[in-house]
């Protein structure tokens, strides 16, 4: 077998020296420093130049074969991602529409404000960990004094798929921004966004009739896919409501990034529309007084709601439900602690009671049967009936039993007018239910009256939570207590003095006292007045909506209005003679059952003879409502009067 032999020394003959050997020898001796002999290398041969000169030939040649084909065949392809890379879309969010009272005093303005945005694409593309993520983030925002989200942060390590974007934290101050920025860079996916954050006048005392905003949610996207790219959604009261209109639409620009990934300069290539502003009905500083009325009046341990409307036209002066909550922090502040703190305060604060409480008005239910009565001609105003302090009927199933309904006090003879001002249940017991030759109006027609009113029916304010209430009737009992369906004369009489399963929102009956005084219209109860667009020019303004007109003749409501009138000069509700006009009302005390205190109520209009509010005032489980609501009503209609003069 042949051996390869081109590295093999080779041997001399003939007696010559070797050449190394001469060379080491006279090196060796040039120099008593050299420890070792030096040795000349023998030449590799010619292959191997041969190959490393094809090896490098070979190279050249195809890294230029290459670069051809990435800049001629496939240059536009990767010019294009070049282009992505350098240059990134933003959205940019507008300002949401302020919104004013009826005097155009600002309720709502924005803020400019930050926030930051998880992108998905960039977060992958980078090979993100969403734990690591979360973890570095947090302590990144407690040393920045940001106070941390509710749930965004700690939901997205459970999430099983994470959205497209992902709104991380809102609300960042500018100060705040500057000690954060610098840290971001190492956070992959991680942007920050420009934004406004809402800020609201009295935020407790406007709460539940201007709402909050907060983050866009799966129940919002699944019945509002356009909220997709949005950051925030109205959500609760006109905030939710008008939406649409406040909200405006979002801009675009064009970032461009360096190849560290810093942001060097943009270009806005779609402005962001402001959202447009509201004028409401509403008068700021009532809404205040009231609000701080019953919280002193309470010392903030009841429950409470206040309604007032325009009778003329059904516009919301005041709209009230105690406590509220501070809406400033909900939308994009509010601690953990914080909001459980206002899940479990036992008053529910975030409950607006004003419209979706339904509550059993007790006596204050009595003026609408009083003018069903004239209208049905069933007794003359003028009659006078003996009040013993109770009536008895016969048990229908149980011979020589008798069933006792109660009057609160022994009243005398005594007339329709009378019946209303001292709240006499006997009275309204007979004219509703029949008694001893006394003709009653009987279940049917008093849910009719009741309906044709707006009770057990939304009102359709312009608000989202409104409830509608009940007016029980035999179906509805046999539906609903099936051990015990038949419907007897006793539950009428209980039902003609608003008990007995009947169910009303605070504003219901304020329309319907607004009904009786401004002569038998049920305006459609409204907050929006008029909109102004970008510039101020304002458009859209809101007509009166006429729900129902003519419901009661005129001339049986002024009897019911003499009968009220009563009530303050000599009746129940005395105190609110001091108001500086004339003042028309009606008290309640409604019974819950148990060992609860009942519910105190008064409603009431005024002036008598042109009515420019009408005002409903309701503290749960307080008292009666001589003592209770009648005072707070007292003190809200005596500062309308005194500080707002036409």
């Amino acid at each position: 077998m042949m051996k390869f032999q081109y590295f093999k020394k080779k041997s001399y003959s003939g007696g010559f020296l070797d050449p190394d050997e001469i060379l080491a020898d006279s090196t060796s001796s040039l120099s008593i420093l050299h420890s070792s002999e030096g040795k000349l290398e023998r030449s590799l041969g010619a292959l191997p130049l041969f190959i490393f000169l094809f090896l490098t030939v070979g190279g050249m040649a195809y890294l230029g074969l290459r670069a051809a084909v990435v800049q001629i065949e496939e240059g536009e392809a990767f010019f294009a991602m070049s282009q992505e890379n350098r240059f990134l879309v933003r959205s940019v969010f507008p300002p949401r529409g302020a919104i004013y009272d009826r005097f155009q005093k600002p309720l709502v303005r924005n803020v400019p404000s930050f926030g930051l945005l998880l992108d998905k694409k960039e977060f992958l593309e980078k090979g993100g960990d969403l734990s690591e993520l979360v973890l570095r983030l947090e302590s990144l925002l407690r040393q920045a004094n940001i106070p941390l989200p509710n749930t965004e942060l700690a939901a997205l390590i459970g999430a099983k798929e994470l959205p497209e974007k992902v709104f991380l934290v809102r609300g960042i101050e500018p100060e705040a921004l500057i000690a954060l920025a610098p840290h971001l860079d190492s956070f992959p996916g991680v942007q920050i966004f420009e934004t406004y954050r809402r800020e609201y006048r009295d935020s407790f005392a406007f709460s539940h009739i201007l709402g909050f905003i907060g983050k866009v949610s799966p129940e919002d996207l699944a019945v509002r896919q356009e909220l997709r790219d949005e950051e925030t959604v109205g959500k609760n009261g006109i905030e939710a409501f008008y939406d649409e209109k406040v909200r405006g639409e979002r801009g675009r620009k064009i970032v461009e990034v360096d190849s560290s990934g810093n942001e060097t300069r943009f270009r806005l290539t779609q402005e962001p529309r402001r959202g447009s502003e509201l004028i409401l009905s509403l008068d700021g500083d009532f809404q205040e007084v009231a609000y701080r009325t019953v919280e002193n009046y309470t010392s903030g341990n009841k429950a409470a709601s206040i309604v007032i409307l325009d009778p003329r036209d059904g516009a919301v002066r005041t709209l009230v439900s105690y406590p509220g909550f501070n809406s400033n922090k909900f939308g994009s502040a509010l601690s953990s602690e914080e909001f459980q703190a206002v899940l479990k305060n036992p008053l529910k604060p975030l409950f607006n009671r004003a419209l979706g409480g339904e509550f059993p008005p007790g006596s204050i239910f009595k003026p609408l049967l009083a003018a069903a009565v004239l209208t049905e001609k069933l007794i003359d105003p003028a009659k006078k009936i003996y009040d013993e302090g109770f009536i008895e009927i016969p048990h229908p199933y149980r011979p020589g039993e008798r069933s006792v309904f109660l009057d609160w006090k022994k009243h005398g003879w005594i007339d329709f007018y009378d019946a209303i001002a001292y709240s006499a249940n006997v009275y309204f017991y007979m004219v509703g239910g029949g008694y001893q030759g006394q003709q009653g109006l009987g279940i049917e027609r008093i849910k009719q009256y009741a309906t044709v009113f707006g009770l057990g029916s939304l009102l359709g304010i312009d608000l989202p939570g409104e409830k509608q209430g009940l007016i029980p009737d035999p179906r509805w009992k046999e539906e609903h207590e099936p051990n015990d369906p038949l419907w007897r004369v006793g539950d009428t009489y209980n039902v003609s003095i608003g008990q007995g399963g009947v169910k009303i929102t605070p504003l219901q009956i304020t329309a319907v006292t607004a009904a009786i005084a401004n002569g038998g219209t049920l305006y459609r109860p409204r907050v929006l007045e008029a909109f102004l667009d970008g510039s101020g020019v304002e458009y859209g303004r809101v007509a009166p909506e006429v729900i129902r007109s003519n419901i009661v003749a005129e001339e049986h409501l002024a009897e019911v209005r003499r009968g009220m009138r009563r009530t303050v000069t000599s009746g129940t509700a005395r105190m609110l003679g001091s108001v500086p006009v004339a003042v028309a009302a009606k008290t309640g005390t409604a019974q819950v059952g148990g060992s609860l205190l009942p519910h105190a109520w008064v409603t009431a209009f005024a002036p008598v003879e042109n009515p420019e509010i009408a005002i409903t005032v309701m503290v749960e489980n307080a008292g009666e409502g001589a003592t209770v609501a009648v005072p707070i009503a007292n003190e809200i209609l005596k500062w309308y009067f005194e500080n707002r003069t036409k």
